[in-house]
Order: structure tokens, then sequence, then C-alpha cells
């Protein structure tokens, strides 16, 4: 092992370039020495290309990846997805796509003290190198790095000494952030964030013009401490099919929160998958309980002031209007997950809008989650939800009636 410890310092010395790293996608890298960075857009980070290759795949064919080495993160949003998951979707993927191809290599390794996959498998005269380091059960980044058979010898040994390298780097608050974080903490502290007019609530599910769905939700008081329930039933066509049901509790503190969450989904191969945790969180304790298609958890650590379980969040986020105008974040964490995600929340003035036909009262709420990804939430002055995404968004969640929401997909 020391021998092999030796080689690996020597290429790292030798043979790798200054690091590259990323606020926003929170990493680190040093990529091979002379080898030339293409930052990407979405989950595809960055591409380092050696300069002496010749001509690489068109950037059309997926199943051969342009030359070089590929930094992508992923993000599981809907789908808990940990390691031994991922290796068997890998697998199964590679049978299914990569027709005669053969499977060189196979193993769990550690990098920067994280439990990590790889695979190695050569395709139609080339060698491809999929090294996947979760982050979570719901986040991960991955590493393909891909050459001709006849170049393995020249790339391969520094293309897996730059992925050793790789770190994930969280990024602290920033400025804007951490007061928006104490403005938060200020009304959860009080209790001051009274939830949403209590009762049952229907929506329409829309993707594009076309209705895909239902949800409904229904909130209730009892001592002080709120009970709610949230079931979202999508249906793509083909068999794509989602049913989520999740049940849960909580003061208006957020120091006591529960929830029981199931899912279940299937696509057009007739694949399917079922999830099902609970969790909570207790003064200042998170507990949770997770059975990731088989995949079984259990998990207990301590969790800072103020972070919310995901469906607890949903209803706090627009209970915010009731607070006036300003800039909140809340701590998110699902229950599949081990780190909270920062969500920076915008409540605007409310004004008259035109909203699927219907002119209304409405304050617009502007959204960044983890930093990245941007949401649009139309909410009524008495916290009730009008529509979830933009106008010009794909996709939407609507104001409805039961009828409405219902009328095609029974229930």
């Amino acid at each position: 092992m020391w021998r092999a410890w030796g080689i690996f310092l020597f290429v790292t010395g030798q043979d790798l370039g200054p690091s590259y790293v990323s606020e926003i996608q929170e990493l680190s890298l040093r990529p091979p020495a002379g080898w030339t960075a293409r930052p990407g857009a979405g989950p595809f980070v960055v591409r380092f290309s050696p300069p002496d290759l010749e001509a690489p795949p068109a950037e059309g064919d997926r199943k051969v990846p342009p030359w070089g080495l590929t930094l992508s993160h992923l993000h599981y949003r809907a789908t808990p997805t940990p390691l031994e998951s991922f290796s068997k979707q890998a697998k199964a993927h590679i049978e299914r796509e990569y027709k005669g191809s053969k499977i060189l290599e196979e193993k769990n390794l550690t990098i920067s003290g994280r439990k990590a996959y790889r695979l190695v498998f050569e395709f139609d005269n080339t060698v491809q190198i999929k090294t996947v380091i979760p982050r979570t059960n719901l986040e991960g980044y991955l590493l393909d790095a891909s050459f001709l058979k006849t170049e393995e010898g020249k790339y391969r040994k520094v293309a897996e000494a730059s992925i050793e390298t790789f770190k994930i780097v969280p990024v602290p608050l920033s400025g804007e952030e951490t007061g928006a974080d104490l403005r938060t903490g200020e009304l959860l502290a009080a209790g001051r964030i009274p939830p949403a007019p209590l009762g049952e609530r229907w929506h329409a599910i829309h993707l594009g013009n076309r209705k895909t769905g239902w949800m409904r939700t229904a909130l209730s008081e009892s001592g002080g401490t709120y009970a709610f329930e949230a079931e979202v039933h999508s249906d793509y066509g083909g068999g794509n099919v989602d049913a989520t049901l999740v049940r849960g509790s909580f003061t208006p503190d957020g120091r006591m929160q529960k929830v029981e969450f199931e899912q279940s989904k299937s696509n057009d191969r007739k694949e399917s998958w079922k999830f099902h945790a609970t969790a909570s969180i207790d003064r200042g304790v998170l507990k949770s309980s997770r059975d990731m298609n088989g995949v079984k958890e259990e998990k207990s650590f301590k969790v800072e002031e103020g972070v919310l379980l995901q469906d607890v969040a949903d209803i706090f986020r627009r209970s915010m209007v009731l607070a006036g105008k300003g800039t909140y974040l809340l701590k998110i964490i699902s229950p599949f997950g081990d780190e909270w995600n920062p969500e920076l929340v915008e409540v605007n003035d409310k004004e008259s809008l035109e909203l699927d036909g219907v002119r209304r009262e409405a304050h617009i709420l502007f959204c960044r989650e983890d930093r990245r990804r941007n949401l649009t939430y139309y909410v009524a002055p008495d916290g009730t939800l009008i529509r979830m995404g933009g106008v010009k968004e794909t996709l939407s969640i609507r104001a409805s009636t039961k009828e409405a929401a219902l009328d095609g997909f029974g229930r």
C-alpha cells in the first residue's frame, strides 16, 4: 500500500495543476496540469480536456462523453439515492444503454473522508471511469473520465489522481443571508409566524398547459400545536406516476417538529420505487428512520436553532407574508438528509395580479433554494398559496377546487 501511496504523491506533485474552486457548487479539485477548463451550466459544472487528444466525440453523443474529465453536481430532489442505490442504478443503466460494454473494475473507495463508488468500463473503443461522491442521500458529485483505449495508459493515472483531490467546501452564510437568518430567528423565537388559515386546500398540478396531477393540504390546531397533511399525486403518462403522502405536526416556534413521509414512484419501464421516513426535531436534536427503496438508515444528530423539516418549512414560507415585507432565510432539511440547505425568501408587498384567469391580491415571494435554484410563489394576504411557479415557468401548482383538481384523475 505504501508503494501505491508513493505513486499517488508523485503524480499529484508533478502532474496536477492549481485548484479549481466553485463556491456556488461548494467544491474544489486539482485538475491535471495543462488541461483546459470549460465551465458549464446546470448540473454540468466543468470539463477539463487534455491538450493533445484527437477530435472528441460529437457533443450530442451521450454515450461517449468528450475526452477528459467532466464534473457534474447531482440533485436527487424527488428521489433519495444512497450510494448503494446509485451503484445498482449505474450498472443497470450501463447494461441497458451501452450494449456490448464490458465492466473492467468496480469498487468502493474513500475520497476526502467521504464514501465514494467507482465503475470502470469499456465501450466502443473507449474507457470510461465513473466516480460518484455523495454529499447526502439527495445530493452528490459525479466525475466522469473518458479516453480512447489506446490513450488509457497516458491519461488514466493522472485523471484518477485528480479525482482523489476532490473536496466538498461548504460556504458560510453571506452577510445578506446572515441578516435574513436573524430576522427569521426572531420570528420563530417569539412564535410570531402563525400558520396559514386552517382547513383543507386543493391545487392542480400543471406541466405547461396540461394538467398532470393534484395536491391536497390540510392544517389543524390543538393546544398550540399544529397538525398537517399534504397529499400529492402526479401522472405524466406512460406509467410515470408519483404519489406522496406526508403527515406531521409542529409548534409555532419550530422547537418541536414531527413528519412521516411516504412516496411511491413508477416509470415507463415498469420500474418502481418506495420511500418511507419518519423524522423529528426536538430541542435541537434530529432523529430519523429511513427506508429508501430497501436501503435503511437510522440517524440522530444535533441541528442548530431554526432548522425546519422540509414540509414544515413549506407552511412557514407562505406564512411569512403575515410578518410583512422583507428578506428572510429558511434553513431546510429533508427527512432523508443530513445537512440543512439555505433558502433566501424575499417577501414583497401585496399587489393586484391576474393569475390563472382570476384577478386577486397576492404577495410575490422570490426564493433562492440552496443558492442555485430560483422559485416563485404567489401567496394571498392571509397566507394561502395561490400558485407555485412563475407565470412563464413550465411546472406550476395552482389553487383549485377539489372537483376541478381531481377531474380526470380520481382519488
